[in-house]
């Protein structure tokens, strides 16, 4: 839905500003695509252009838009274009799905799904490549984890992709043959074969735009690739993106974007070169998360770093040199180490006062971590919805971990009391900010749980300061782009509705972008 607004008043509701000074208030004026009056109802209809639209929101809470501060943004509205497995309750069900898309194609053309999750599973294992063969036998058929860094492809995928028990990042059985599962560098191989079209890609962004708008998502940090940017810009010349971008390019342009003068920050209202996105180790659910002690299903097992140390730090070291901000993937203890030690020698070597440099994730930080990130202003980039998804005394993390790692995991309670600026993404993961507050709030361990106010914070006023744009954005204050989220109920008086919260409206530069269709009894 777009109205056209252009002048506005949204009256009758109770506006949590988050800004300095009055923090409710009854009324916002928006013109132009920017706040110009937060009040009364009597204050914003004086300081209000004349010709204005009203809009009554009967008494709803409103907030500042939700910033996913980690996502793949087109890669998600892509993924919905593939076999979709993130609702599948078994490899069975999975497999039926994968099966039926083949049916209607034709034979040797690539059957691509995406998000399965054994965690979530009856009898949870991750798919083969016997799996695969069974059902596709005359299709090449890749399989992509949630995660993003484990995928699964049957004989024909092995023998197109050219990849043999010498390619990095494969899976061995006993008998030294290939399993068919594929980590990280290895997934990397898959994902190139199959890259989707130019079209597909400016399709993708449309279908993820209209999936952010229904969750109250206006702004976001993307971790994508570089034809992801191209589609982006392409979009802003055309008018059509309508949602606001901080892009974080690939290690790989890394020397490119030095070359061209390329800085943090630069770009317009909708599209802004962010930093640079470093992986450093691999996840958890692909058991490649680097971790000090084995993981508890798989013995031996402390997981990889997914480049060599020296490079790592070499790459750190020189976007730090170069001004810009770092984004760093970071999951385990051990990598999250080799993230702060790689962060310390590049501020040492270059120091600077105000670089906002990120951990990204960062679900198995210590104390001693958390000590060193607040002293050395490093935010912590996490994602609520892991815990929702796979945290408590039965979920994924407890069988990767055990009990006692899986109680300090995500420790976001842990994160601010050490006086760390926590910014919450999804990792699109779910998409969803609602469900990542639901997440922190109601988070099974004392060292997870925060409060709605502090949550919402991570997902609005934080993170527009993790992008360097706490001057344009994040709070409801004239001045600000007029970016509103209208919700259900109100979390902040009424913590008890956080189960239950939706978002009814999602307003973008003053205009109404999405509105939930009324509910019938």
């Amino acid at each position: 839905m777009d109205t056209g607004l252009t002048s506005a008043v949204f009256f009758n509701g109770r506006f949590y500003t988050l800004g300095p000074g009055k923090k409710l208030a009854q009324a916002l004026a928006a013109y132009g695509g920017r706040i110009v009056a937060v009040g009364t109802e009597r204050e914003v209809r004086g300081a209000a252009p004349r010709g204005h639209d009203r809009i009554d929101l009967r008494g709803r809470t409103v907030i500042p838009a939700f910033c996913d501060s980690h996502t793949h943004f087109i890669q998600m509205g892509l993924d919905s274009m593939c076999v979709d497995l993130t609702s599948t309750d078994s490899v069975d069900e999975a497999l039926s799905l994968l099966r039926k898309a083949a049916t209607s194609r034709p034979e040797g053309e690539w059957i691509i799904g995406s998000g399965w999750k054994e965690s979530g599973w009856v009898k949870g294992r991750f798919l083969i490549r016997a799996d695969l063969d069974k059902c596709c036998p005359k299709h090449p058929v890749v399989a992509h984890r949630v995660c993003g860094h484990m995928s699964s492809v049957n004989s024909r995928a092995i023998a197109l992709l050219g990849i043999d028990r010498k390619t990095p990042d494969v899976d061995i059985d006993g008998n030294g043959r290939l399993t068919g599962i594929l980590k990280e560098g290895a997934v990397t191989i898959a994902r190139k074969a199959t890259k989707p079209a130019k079209g597909d890609r400016a399709k993708g962004l449309e279908l993820a735009t209209k999936k952010a708008h229904s969750h109250g998502v206006t702004s976001i940090h993307d971790n994508g690739e570089t034809a992801d940017l191209t589609t982006y810009i392409e979009a802003e010349k055309r008018q059509k993106l309508r949602v606001r971008v901080y892009f974080n390019t690939p290690t790989d342009n890394l020397d490119g974007t030095i070359k061209t003068g390329m800085l943090t920050g630069m770009g317009s209202g909708l599209l802004r070169f962010g930093g640079v996105k470093v992986f450093c180790d691999g996840a958890l659910g692909a058991r490649t998360a680097a971790i000090s002690a084995a993981y508890a299903d798989d013995p031996g097992n402390k997981g990889m770093f997914v480049r060599d140390r020296r490079a790592f730090e070499e790459v750190v070291s020189k976007a730090n040199d170069a001004g810009l901000q770092l984004a760093i993937h970071a999951i385990g203890d051990r990598g999250i180490q080799a993230a702060l030690d790689a962060l310390r020698r590049a501020l040492e070597s270059s120091p600077r006062e105000d670089h906002r440099h990120r951990v990204e994730h960062l679900e198995l930080p210590s104390k001693e971590h958390l000590r060193t990130m607040s002293e050395k202003g490093i935010i912590a980039s996490m994602q609520p919805n892991f815990v929702g998804e796979w945290g408590g005394t039965e979920g994924m993390y407890v069988s990767r971990l055990g009990p006692d790692r899986t109680a300090r995991n995500n420790p976001f309670r842990e994160v601010l009391d050490a006086g760390v600026r926590l910014v919450f993404g999804s990792d699109c993961m779910p998409f969803s900010p609602v469900y990542g507050i639901l997440s922190a709030v109601e988070a099974p361990y004392r060292a997870q749980r925060i409060s709605s106010l502090e949550a919402i914070r991570a997902y609005t006023r934080d993170a527009s300061f993790a992008s360097f744009e706490e001057r344009a954005k994040g709070t409801l204050t004239p001045g600000k782009v007029a970016d509103l989220a209208v919700l259900s109920a109100d979390p902040f008086t009424n913590p008890e509705t956080v189960a239950g919260l939706r978002v009814l409206k999602t307003v973008f530069a003053g205009k109404l972008v999405f509105e939930e269709k009324e509910r019938r009894s």
